[in-house]
């Protein structure tokens, strides 16, 4: 029997499908051609290799070349040069941002062939570092240019607010406690209160012990008050005993002098 030859068609590196239906691989091959000793399982670059199989000579296709790196874009010059485009299309063309609102140019890079971005100091209140950016571009050998998109973005040195964190995680654990006692029908209070013994800070105060504590707390008041009128009356009562002894003192000046020699008579014993 005359032996035919297999082309593999084109799919993966060192695999196909023989004519015949056969699934052949670089491996089987090798395999193959070891156990014959005919043929080779690879051939050198761009030369493929051949391997004898029971249903005949199967070509192995040579291993695809790696694709060649792509090159930066480069930056064209006339949208490069389009600074007063850019410009309008910011405050004109599309109204985003109001006369004085864009401020000094700040760069220009290129994105792609024919497709550059520039970017302008935003001065707007509040929104320092930013920039204003607008996106450039042009078909080939054109002179048309079109403005593809405009927008503001934070630049190196820009406020921005702080990473954003799940309420989930910016939640008290005494919170989550509360939320699940309500979910499971319980008295969250109470629920608090356990959580904290087991934690080993104690029972918490409840709605009773706030109670008790507003209400001792007004009692010592009216008990201040009550002291502070009672030392004002003191007061008042004291002042108006001196001011009576003062008025009688006043009207009889003798009375004191004859109590006083009487009180030394009945001391002397002669």
């Amino acid at each position: 029997m005359t032996p035919r030859t297999a082309e593999v068609e084109a799919g993966t590196a060192g695999s196909g499908t023989a004519l015949d239906g056969t699934a052949v691989n670089e491996t089987t091959l090798n395999e193959t051609a070891g156990a014959t000793g005919t043929g080779t399982a690879e051939g050198t670059s761009g030369t493929p290799g051949t391997v004898q199989t029971a249903t005949g000579t199967v070509r192995i296709p040579p291993k695809p070349t790696r694709a060649p790196r792509r090159r930066a874009p480069k930056l064209d010059e006339l949208l490069a040069a389009a600074v007063d485009e850019a410009r309008a299309a910011l405050t004109a063309e599309t109204g985003l941002a109001e006369d004085g609102q864009v401020g000094p140019h700040a760069g220009v890079v290129a994105d792609d062939d024919r497709l550059v971005t520039h970017r302008f100091s935003a001065m707007l209140p509040g929104y320092g570092g930013w920039e204003w950016f607008a996106t450039l571009a042009r078909a080939p050998r054109s002179k048309v240019i079109t403005v593809c998109e405009v927008g503001l973005l934070p630049g190196k040195d820009a406020i921005l607010a702080p990473d954003w964190v799940p309420w989930s995680e910016r939640v008290s654990q005494e919170e989550k406690v509360r939320l699940d006692a309500i979910a499971a029908g319980e008295d969250p209070e109470k629920a608090v209160a356990r959580a904290r013994g087991e934690a080993g800070q104690g029972p918490g105060p409840g709605p009773e012990h706030a109670e008790a504590q507003a209400e001792a707390q007004d009692d010592g008041t009216a008990q201040d008050r009550t002291d502070r009128q009672a030392a004002a009356d003191l007061t008042d009562e004291e002042t108006d005993a001196a001011d009576a002894d003062a008025g009688t003192d006043a009207a009889d000046p003798d009375a004191g002098d004859e109590a006083d020699a009487q009180a030394g008579s009945e001391e002397r014993p002669w």
